[in-house]
């Protein structure tokens, strides 16, 4: 679904030149969830935006066997517009390629608790349900391939793991294929059924943990998730 080669990434600032990924070879199959995880300022940030079209700076081979409007992705800061309602806001995507039927939207809004703010701003809502407007606006478009760029950050743990169980279950639901990025040790563990660990800046891959239980009932609290969380742990640089 997802081919990753040789990817390198140069960023050339006043004639100099600074190597942000050094190689990175990754495949991911349909259907897959693999989230990349690794050391703040290792380049995961770079990687994601280069993988979803954002930066064409770049040598190596992305190749996504998926048109490109089946393609989401959920930035680090979302992206909200201030002066567009909760509603405006989910349905832009819609809006922007001319999608008519926002039946999936209504859905998403009403199972994620928001639909009772559909004419509010912003700013009216909680950091928790900002990111949750973020998940509702990259899902109306019906994507087949999801990207996410440390979509849960900055949220305290009660709200961060409800949201890691409602992506869980839309992933399941929507047989999405995703990738994920994140710093965090135990939502790496939880989401990603193939775990890459990125070394410091330049980045390149230093190992690749498989996670297969990932996605059982009751697999936040088993022994195989502290197992895989505890080889992240080690694994990082």
């Amino acid at each position: 679904m997802i081919n990753i080669s040789k990817l390198r990434v140069d960023f050339i600032s006043k004639g100099h030149s600074k190597k942000i990924i050094e190689r990175v070879d990754v495949n991911v199959d349909r259907g897959e969830s693999l989230v990349v995880i690794g050391p703040n300022g290792c380049g995961k940030t770079t990687f994601l935006h280069t993988v979803a079209g954002l930066n064409d700076s770049y040598s190596g081979e992305i190749t996504i066997e998926e048109d490109r409007s089946k393609v989401a992705l959920i930035l680090q800061e979302i992206g909200l517009l201030p002066w567009k309602t909760v509603w405006k806001n989910a349905t832009l995507g819609l809006d922007l390629n001319n999608m008519g039927d926002k039946s999936r939207t209504e859905e998403l809004l009403d199972r994620l608790d928001l639909t009772k703010y559909r004419g509010d701003y912003p700013t009216q809502l909680s950091g928790g349900e900002k990111r949750k407007l973020g998940l509702v606006r990259a899902l109306s478009v019906d994507p087949k391939i999801l990207l996410m760029d440390e979509p849960l950050v900055s949220l305290d743990e009660f709200t961060r793991e409800k949201l890691q169980n409602i992506i869980l279950e839309l992933w399941k639901e929507k047989d999405l294929t995703m990738m994920l990025v994140t710093h965090d040790i135990e939502e790496a563990a939880f989401l990603g059924e193939r775990i890459v660990v990125l070394t410091s800046s330049p980045a390149s891959v230093k190992e690749v943990v498989p996670n297969e239980p990932m996605g059982e009932v009751g697999f936040r609290r088993s022994e195989n998730f502290y197992k895989t969380a505890q080889r992240l742990r080690e694994a990082l640089p």
